[in-house]
Order: C-alpha cells, then structure tokens, then sequence
C-alpha cells in the first residue's frame, strides 16, 4: 500500500555521485515522456503503457535532485523532502521499464526506445538492464526506511547535535547505501 503524504522525508548521500552517474536515467526518461506524448496525441496513449506525465515528472524529479544536491562531502548527509507524488511516479517508471526489461509485450515500445537510446546516445552505451539498476538504486536511496532514517532526519531537521546516536544512524545509512551498490560511500567510523 502506498503511504500518501504530502512530502517523504529523504537523507541522501553527501556526495552527489549516486545521482549524477545515473544522469542518463533522467535523459531516457524524458525520451520516454516526449514518445508518450506524441502517441497519445496521434490517438494511441497506451502505446508506451502510462500517459506522459509519470515519465516527465519521474525524469523532473531526477533533475531537480541533482541540482538541489550541495558541493560534495563524501562524509555527510543531506536532507530533502520530496513530494509523495514525485516518489510515486519514479516508482511507476520503474515498473514499467521492469516490465520492457522482462519483455511483456504491452512495454514492446518502452524497451525498444529505452534500449536503442540508451544503447546510442551514451558513452559507454547502456543495456536496459543498467537503466533499471541505476534507478532501482536512486530509488532505494530515495524511498530507504529504516530507524536510521528518522533518526538522522530529526538531528538535521532540529539542527540537533551531531552525537554518537547520530553518527551510529549515519553509519547505519551509510552501510545500507553500500548495500544497494552505492560504491562511493564511506565506510565505518566516516568522521561527521
């Protein structure tokens, strides 16, 4: 069941790398929703399974956290609220660049534009399936629930101090993010 609430309270990566190494996920994303909109404008709107708007805003939200993130500090944590709606519709795309990867044939259009995009206006050229891990992992940063989470959200949302309840939640981040491929994140014990 989906949580509906107004803003999903993110921690993120200090170093913006999680994000800029999938910029092409956002390309091919806004790929997606310009196809989408000229199919449904030429009179057949399922062609690429959702309308537009979930890819525009999947691919918006991709840019706007990539500009939104501060300088780097591979040690730190920021903090963004991110409207539910945004999460929703990353979570959309996500399933059905899923479903082009396994090869349903209602997504036949979404793999075939996803795939020759990404396979030729790259460099290196990307498969489908990297297009679905990289945005698997942004998602896994973005939608990560754990107590750690709200632990560090509140320390930074109060401006709190940065004790050893907070570092310990940090490391818990931080080996969480590991977890799901992030490779520039530090390891135990990262100074605050």
């Amino acid at each position: 069941m989906t949580k509906h609430r107004a803003d999903y309270p993110c921690v993120l990566p200090g170093d913006p790398a999680w994000i800029d190494d999938a910029q092409y996920v956002q390309e091919v994303l806004d790929c997606l929703a310009a196809a989408a909109a000229a199919a449904h404008d030429y009179g057949d709107p399922e062609t690429y399974v959702l309308p537009h708007l979930p890819f525009q805003v999947a691919a918006d939200t991709l840019d706007r956290i990539q500009s939104d993130m501060p300088p780097a500090r591979r040690d730190a944590v920021f903090l963004m609220a991110l409207p539910a709606f945004e999460l929703e519709a990353l979570w959309e795309v996500l399933g059905v660049l899923r479903r082009a990867r396994d090869a349903d044939d209602d997504a036949a259009e979404v793999l075939e534009l996803a795939r020759d995009y990404a396979m030729r206006c790259f460099t290196p050229p990307r498969g489908i399936d990297e297009v679905v891990a990289d945005l698997e992992r942004i998602l896994a940063v973005l939608s990560l629930d754990i107590p750690a989470v709200r632990t560090v959200a509140t320390t930074l949302l109060l401006d709190g101090e940065h004790d050893d309840a907070f570092r310990c939640a940090r490391d818990e981040l931080f080996a969480a993010w590991r977890a799901a491929g992030l490779t520039d994140i530090p390891g135990p014990g990262a100074s605050s």
